[in-house]
């Protein structure tokens, strides 16, 4: 048979969660117009020509349909039939879903309310989110899910006692009006939990993210009032949020990634700024982890920065030429900080120490040229502002460091121990961070 062009459509659908509790309005729109028509036979099927992409099929005769189907409850006011299994655990009233769904009347060609299939989880006509355990849905709608494992597809005839009631809600809903419906279970998270966040309950990301996003804007904000240490402190809480945070799929996991390049770009910045490159490096040691540092061109030249401040000029250069690369719009810049780290390089020249020394044989003596070059390169450490931290050669003996020790005392700068090797630092050493700075460096 054919089915004539519809008397009555409404300018938004219907929302089945104020249906039952605070009531809808229904707005006609007297401008629809419908362009074609759809034969129906005596199965569920038809031909789907209109824009809109939804699950599910009409059916002609719900009567006849219904003999497919097994009731739910004990008074078979639901019905339903499994159309793609499912798996998992069943549901119950701690978890929150998402689902895709179409509602059908009867040998009606068209779903008078559904989610869109293929729109992303929670924009408009997309997938819908209800917690079971706070009764916002319509008593068959919610029996229906209860019923559903996860990845489930399943048609339910759904009678009026448990849907819009005796009365209906015209004239879009007539009195005891009977429903199908299709529902698609794509996703059962336990509901997470209100008030302080617990990160050792499952599925707290949401709210974690949004915490962390706050934090983030107050440390910019920060930041550009040049409150360095304040803002670090934001950074650091939002990044260490993120971390204890457990994830529950792929989409999660890129947002902890996206947001955690922000925070660690800033931390590197605000860790230059104050003049401690070791943790700007493992801020940006941490990016490379999560892939974010060489195709970065702002990481790429705050590692360089930093990278300096600690006399490693040969890794700053290839930092910053890979970031030139990246970002050749910031020439200039760039440039001003090749031509810093080609100066620093010239007046550290640390090779001159070797030069000038005994082999290591000699244990226990040092020569005059040795003492020359260690009071040069310790006063050119010292005067410039660009460097923070300088290493030694290796392999130096007892004699020569012990004057490089005399020296540091004498100009008040600071010879730290690091591995096999020594650090002259203009600050007294932080030990987590220099037992570290072999790995930075």
């Amino acid at each position: 048979m054919s089915y004539s062009e519809p008397k009555v459509a409404l300018e938004t659908g219907l929302d089945l969660g104020q249906l039952c509790t605070t009531g809808s309005i229904l707005h006609i729109n007297g401008d629809y117009e419908d362009d074609y028509h759809i034969e129906l036979d005596n199965s569920y099927s038809c031909s789907k020509q209109n824009k809109a992409e939804y699950i599910g099929e009409p059916v002609q005769c719900f009567d006849e349909f219904a003999k497919l189907l097994k009731p739910v409850d004990d008074n078979g006011l639901v019905k339903k039939k499994i159309l793609e299994e499912g798996g998992g655990l069943p549901l119950n009233k701690g978890c929150t879903v998402s689902v895709c769904f179409a509602g059908f009347w009867e040998s009606e060609p068209e779903p008078f309310y559904y989610t869109e299939s293929g729109k992303p989880m929670d924009k408009a006509c997309g997938q819908a989110v209800a917690n079971l355990n706070e009764n916002g849905l319509l008593p068959g709608i919610q029996m229906a899910i209860e019923s559903m494992l996860v990845g489930e597809m399943a048609v339910f005839l759904l009678s009026f006692q448990v849907m819009y009631g005796e009365m209906g809600v015209p004239p879009r809903i007539k009195p005891k009006a009977d429903c199908l419906f299709y529902v698609q279970l794509t996703k059962s998270i336990i509901t997470p939990k209100d008030g302080e966040i617990d990160f050792a309950e499952p599925n707290t990301f949401k709210r974690v993210h949004h915490q962390v996003q706050l934090l983030y804007s107050s440390g910019v904000t920060l930041h550009k009032i040049k409150n360095y240490p304040s803002a670090i402190q934001l950074f650091k809480k939002g990044v260490n949020m993120l971390h204890k945070c457990r994830l529950a799929d792929e989409n999660e996991e890129n947002l902890q990634v996206k947001q955690l390049r922000k925070l660690y770009i800033n931390l590197a910045i605000c860790y230059n700024a104050t003049k401690q490159p070791l943790k700007a490096c493992i801020a940006c040691n941490e990016l490379n982890r999560i892939r974010s540092l060489w195709n970065n061109a702002k990481a790429l030249f705050q590692n360089a920065k930093a990278l300096r401040m600690i006399a490693q000029f040969d890794e700053a250069q290839r930092k910053l030429e890979k970031a030139l690369e990246l970002r050749p719009d910031r020439y200039e810049e760039m440039q001003q900080e090749m031509a810093l780290i080609n100066r620093l390089r010239e007046s550290c020249n640390r090779t001159r120490l070797v030069e000038n020394r005994f082999k290591d044989s000699m244990p226990n003596l040092i020569t005059d040229n040795f003492k020359t070059e260690v009071d040069n390169l310790i006063k050119n450490f010292k005067e410039d502002d660009n460097l923070c931290k300088l290493t030694l050669p290796g392999n130096l003996n007892t004699a020569e460091m012990e004057y490089i020790k005399k020296a540091c005392v004498r100009e008040n700068l600071f010879c730290n121990k690091i591995k096999e090797g020594h650090l002259l630092d203009k600050d007294e050493a932080d030990d987590s961070i220099e037992s570290k700075a072999e790995l930075y460096i």
